[in-house]
């Protein structure tokens, strides 16, 4: 592998391990993977006791990491785990959880 291949996959690895290094963060997490039918904005933040603000500043860094993805259906947004990041940094993660 060429060194610029391994520092982006460092830099990646970086954003994953920082969006993940807050507790609220890796209670989403278990949350869209134990619920993935129940996953708007709105039930995720009901579910874990969140403000409609709290939920967006966590899954906006979680979206940057790519470890999510929103998608808009309809007035809400639905969100899913992205679960090809996970197998591939974070193998067994999800079922840790």
């Amino acid at each position: 592998m060429m060194i610029e291949q391994l520092q982006a996959d460092d830099e990646k690895r970086a954003r994953i391990f920082k969006a993940l290094s807050e507790k609220k963060r890796i209670e989403i997490v278990r949350y869209l993977h134990t619920e993935p039918t129940r996953n708007s904005c709105g039930e995720s933040g009901k579910a874990m006791g969140m403000d409609k603000s709290n939920v967006t500043y966590h899954l906006k860094i979680m979206n940057e990491a790519e470890l999510i993805r929103v998608v808009r259906d309809g007035q809400n947004k639905k969100i899913y785990l992205v679960d090809d990041i996970f197998q591939m940094y974070l193998p067994g993660f999800l079922d840790s959880l």
